[in-house]
């Protein structure tokens, strides 16, 4: 009896005395089941990159049964904490129509949430919720002004965009040296928007950009 008594305090004591780096590299290490306990220890103390890490577990059911209800909460409350990539994560939740939880609205305001605090990703999301008018109205100097933003945290298919308004002038003059300029890097990646833009405008034609040098971001971040 003494001994399982101690094997209990030497195991809390142990899961109490791990950071979320090594939790994490026992999940990479040994799997989902091997870190699961070490990320609701940390997830105790509001370590909100434990709680964001327990939030996608239950979100795919790596090793464990899926759970939305619980993936939701915990998000919420990673986010709390300041977890940008949470704020991330449950916006595409509310903005999947395969759950519970599916609210435009609530999506959108999350979304501009995570893109104020800086999230490359949902900067991405709403230019392109702007370009297409999807949940919101069309507004192709918003749209640019986000795929700006994302472009300029190396969110290379922002690029792809920005070269598609200038081939196309949506919402900006037509430039088609300064699309070629945005859409090279990603052609040569084949990215398949830059791949589209680049042969449907036939920027291999246009290596220089001649237009007018208008705000500070002609070319893009490398």
């Amino acid at each position: 009896m003494k001994k399982l008594l101690f094997l209990l305090i030497f195991l809390g004591t142990f899961l109490n005395a791990l950071t979320f780096e090594e939790v994490y590299t026992i999940q990479k290490v040994q799997g989902t089941m091997k870190a699961l306990s070490g990320y609701k220890e940390l997830a105790k103390q509001n370590n909100p990159k434990a709680i964001h890490e327990l939030a996608l577990i239950y979100l795919s059911g790596d090793g464990i049964a899926r759970n939305i209800n619980k993936a939701q909460e915990l998000l919420e409350k990673a986010s709390d904490l300041g977890n940008t990539e949470s704020t991330y994560v449950l916006a595409k939740l509310y903005l999947s129509k395969k759950t519970i939880f599916f609210d435009e609205k609530k999506a959108y305001n999350t979304f501009v949430d995570a893109a104020n605090k800086n999230h490359s990703k949902a900067q991405l999301m709403l230019a392109r919720f702007f370009l297409l008018g999807e949940i919101v109205p069309k507004d192709y100097e918003k749209a640019m002004y986000y795929f700006v933003l994302a472009s300029k945290q190396k969110e290379y298919e922002a690029n792809c965009f920005i070269a598609y308004m200038y081939a196309t002038g949506t919402g900006v003059f037509p430039n088609f040296g300064r699309a070629h300029a945005f859409a090279k890097d990603g052609f040569n990646r084949k990215d398949k928007l830059c791949v589209k833009v680049w042969n449907d405008y036939n920027l291999f034609k246009y290596p220089k950009d001649e237009g007018f040098k208008i705000g500070d971001y002609n070319e893009p971040t490398k």
